[in-house]
């Protein structure tokens, strides 16, 4: 047993390098230094200790490393791919034609009424029933200005309205 006054001592760090290159683990040079010199050490500070004998700065290293690997990615994006395949005909599919499609078009039985022009003061309350097919058949009577019903239409579309707010 060698007595040291630090941890850092030349004896310590010459039995580090000596390990080292034996191939012992950091914990196990750890353990070693502990038992040898009865200095407190755990394997994070032999791996930092070995690391400054040896020259070596990890921190730098990896940072050089990730910047090969990115300008080495940014190399490969720039260059050329393998070319694509050129004037290769698509696959030609034939399917049969649908039924539908040579099924006669189906005639109108009627003409489609006349578009009715609203606006300009005509009434667009619609006259069909709710829910059946749009006759597209309108009120038209004169409006007030600025309203799309006459006073009876607008009467029938808002009575649930004012029933509602009075109760």
């Amino acid at each position: 047993m060698v007595s040291v006054s630090t941890w850092t001592s030349p004896e310590i760090d010459m039995r580090i390098v000596e390990l080292k290159q034996k191939g012992v683990s950091h914990a196990q040079i750890a353990r070693e230094i502990v038992a040898e010199f009865r200095v407190f050490v755990n394997k994070n500070m032999v791996l930092r200790r070995a690391r400054t004998i040896l020259g070596i700065d990890r921190g730098e290293k990896a940072a050089n490393e990730r910047l090969e690997r990115k300008r080495k990615a940014e190399k490969a994006a720039l260059e050329p791919k393998a070319p694509r395949p050129v004037n290769v005909p698509a696959p030609v599919v034939t399917l049969p034609p649908l039924a539908s499609a040579l099924a006669p078009w189906p005639v109108a039985s009627r003409p489609p009424p006349a578009p009715l022009v609203l606006g300009n003061g005509k009434c667009a309350f619609p006259l069909w029933a709710n829910g059946a097919t749009p006759s597209h058949e309108y009120c038209s009577k004169q409006t007030p200005l600025g309203s799309s019903w006459c006073a009876e239409c607008r009467a029938v579309v808002w009575h649930t309205y004012r029933q509602a707010r009075a109760a």
